[in-house]
């Protein structure tokens, strides 16, 4: 067991200079696939003399699409797909693939996640649909109390967050990589459905410490927020289109364009231009899945 020889690590960086650099000597360590959807010419030349590192300069057509073009560019049987703003240690790895191996039926497996504080995260968690599910206050303080006292034991899921999962090469084109149709959001949540449907198991493995500097992938700016504040709600109707029915999902995207709309006009009143901004921008969203016209917004 080599994790050197055995594991790609796979990014996707939209710019995301400053970050890789921060992570260049654990990285460079490692056969390593670098998607850059920015194609910056300053990560270019602070790698070109990075023997291990392979730099790929893509169009940015989403996160799904560009972990699979890194994925099939990895040469090793085990990839390991994480945003620049994880920070592992190669002893949390070794944990991680050990673990991982110890399973005859582990789909893919994801570290423990903690923050700049040393503050657990929840990485494990209910699919999307269940949180639905759990409504009002009660139920959702039960859900919440569950996941910060969560055991230190390795713990079957639903799904494990896209920042950091580790699969075998073969499974993961076997169940078809990540869905391009999403641009970003939710292609974690889909492909753990998928990996549950194929009767493997989604872990998470506590043992394995990894830091996540949660939001610091890219630098954003006020179009960057508004395309990803966009984005999110677009892939939830398609994740929503591919799990619920027709009706169901058309009475949703009716309820909550009426519900968002009064919103907006409600804190339009108020002068609250944040908050109605945020309602006209679900308000645009819900119209971009309807016609589609979604696919032709570029970050």
């Amino acid at each position: 067991m080599n994790i050197f020889e055995d594991i790609t690590l796979i990014y996707v960086a939209f710019k995301s200079d400053d970050i890789i650099k921060k992570n260049i000597n654990i990285i460079k360590l490692f056969n390593t696939v670098i998607v850059d959807n920015s194609d910056s010419t300053d990560l270019k030349y602070f790698l070109k003399d990075f023997d291990k590192i392979n730099l790929i300069n893509s169009h940015n057509l989403g996160f799904g699409y560009s972990n699979n073009l890194g994925v099939h560019n990895a040469k090793t049987p085990y990839i390991f797909i994480l945003s620049p703003d994880i920070f592992f240690s190669i002893e949390s790895l070794k944990i991680l693939y050990k673990e991982f191996l110890s399973y005859d039926n582990a789909g893919v497996a994801g570290p423990s996640l903690y923050d700049e504080n040393n503050k657990r995260r929840t990485n494990s968690s209910l699919s999307f649909l269940k949180q639905k599910i759990y409504r009002n206050n009660f139920q959702r303080n039960i859900y919440k109390n569950l996941n910060k006292n969560l055991a230190e034991g390795n713990i079957s899921c639903d799904y494990i967050i896209g920042c950091a999962m580790l699969f075998k090469k073969s499974f993961f084109i076997e169940i078809g990589g990540f869905d391009e149709s999403f641009f970003i959001y939710y292609e974690d949540n889909d492909i753990c459905d998928r990996i549950w449907q194929s009767n493997k198991m989604v872990l998470e493995i506590p043992s394995s410490k990894m830091i996540h500097l949660q939001g610091k992938s890219i630098k954003t700016n006020f179009r960057t927020n508004t395309f990803l504040s966009i984005s999110h709600r677009v892939s939830e109707y398609i994740y929503l289109n591919k799990n619920v029915t027709k009706f169901k999902l058309f009475s949703i995207i009716f309820i909550n364009f009426f519900d968002f709309f009064q919103r907006f006009l409600f804190n339009l009143f108020l002068l609250n231009f944040k908050r109605s901004y945020k309602n006209f921008l679900r308000i645009i969203s819900i119209l971009l899945y309807i016609t589609k016209t979604y696919k032709f917004i570029k970050l």
